[in-house]
């Protein structure tokens, strides 16, 4: 099943990693590990902390399996 959300924020975002994640069952240790990341990153991300690299986020996305879009004005 493939749920669309509309997110605003960073925080958002984050809930929707940290919601994925928990529903694959990978604690936040071993999703850094899988990335060769730290956990304060997962940490960051989830949180909705404004200043993490956004190369970072769409590695963890891509790892999730969550795809990202943007709607282009006309």
């Amino acid at each position: 099943m493939t749920t669309l959300m509309q997110l605003h924020t960073a925080g958002e975002l984050g809930a929707a990693v940290r919601q994925v994640r928990k529903q694959q069952a990978i604690i936040q240790t071993d999703l850094a590990d899988m990335l060769g990341k730290s956990h304060v990153l997962l940490r960051d991300i989830e949180t909705g902390k404004g200043t993490v690299a956004i190369a970072s986020v769409f590695q963890v996305l891509s790892e999730l399996g969550i795809r990202l879009y943007a709607e282009l004005p006309d």
